[in-house]
């Protein structure tokens, strides 16, 4: 399945840029981040429209607020969603927002001489980033298969220039009692990002296919769930890979360990009733660590 989806969008691929899209990689909820940013196969709460837009089929009407401090508080990572099922149909809202503040701009006493100790580089200003995606979830299904898309709106303030712009994920499930499949496409079909100054970037599709296994631990009133996700940016070479797993008590605390193409993930859970809190730790073999901390209702 995979590959037949590689072959279906690659025709359709002149002009992508390979890295536009990066502002969408930093993931939503403290339980899919923990997981190594696993959530294509299975999810339980509304971070899964960010993941696959067809997960939300499964889940039951609730919503969900994450604050993350990327890179040490470098990036500041805000997602907020909702999701509404209705008979075989679910519809879903959500909207993450990323910032940048601090950023130092530099100049020259003598802009005509090279940088030295008589020329040394100075901070005249200082600016900063703003990235904001809103995400319309739909997904339909039985209880075997479903699947769903996301309209998404797009805008870029990278300071100096603005951007804005739109594209669609799509995504499909499996659903077995004890397994889940997953595969979503991101950006399907060229989502463009048109510029203030007039130019124009394209973003190609993020092709992911999911498996989840969950193993039932009667004895103990416990489950361990596993999800294993291999990714293809249609606009780079090779494949990346990311898998975690969550050890649940009771339906009431969970941890989890993940691997990330970043580095190691790890994390906890609690569930009280129909609310629940969830924490994730991302390392980075370059910058400093990531802290994740997601809160959710059911109603």
């Amino acid at each position: 399945m995979p590959c037949f989806m590689i072959m279906l969008i690659a025709p359709l691929l002149t002009g992508a840029t390979p890295y536009a899209g990066e502002f969408q990689d930093l993931g939503a909820g403290g339980r899919a981040c923990a997981m190594g940013g696993t959530g294509f196969a299975q999810g339980v709460d509304p971070s899964a429209i960010y993941f696959n837009p067809a997960v939300t089929r499964w889940l039951t009407r609730s919503l969900l607020f994450m604050h993350a401090e990327n890179f040490g508080g470098l990036v500041k990572n805000e997602y907020a969603a909702v999701i509404m099922p209705r008979a075989s149909t679910t519809l879903g809202l959500g909207l993450q927002y990323l910032s940048v503040s601090g950023i130092k701009l530099t100049t020259l006493p003598d802009t005509n001489e090279p940088p030295g100790a008589d020329n040394p580089p100075y901070a005249y200003d200082t600016v900063g980033t703003q990235d904001a995606i809103l995400y319309a979830n739909f997904s339909r299904g039985n209880d075997f298969l479903g699947w769903g898309g996301n309209l998404k709106l797009y805008y870029r303030s990278l300071s100096a220039i603005t951007g804005f712009g739109g594209g669609l994920d799509l995504g499909g499930t499996i659903n077995l009692e004890y397994l889940k499949v997953g595969i979503a496409v991101r950006d399907f079909v060229l989502a463009p990002l048109v510029w203030s100054n007039g130019t124009t970037e394209t973003i190609a599709p993020l092709v992911t296919f999911a498996v989840a296994p969950i193993l039932p631990l009667v004895r103990i009133n416990s489950r361990f769930s596993l999800e294993c996700a291999i990714q293809k940016n249609i606009g780079l070479p090779g494949f990346s890979i990311r898998s975690g797993c969550e050890f649940t008590y009771r339906n009431a605390l969970s941890g989890r360990v993940g691997i990330s193409s970043t580095g190691f993930t790890l994390g906890a859970g609690f569930r009280y009733r129909k609310l629940f809190f969830d924490y994730a730790l991302a390392t980075h073999s370059q910058l400093k660590n990531t802290n994740k901390f997601s809160a959710g209702l059911e109603f």
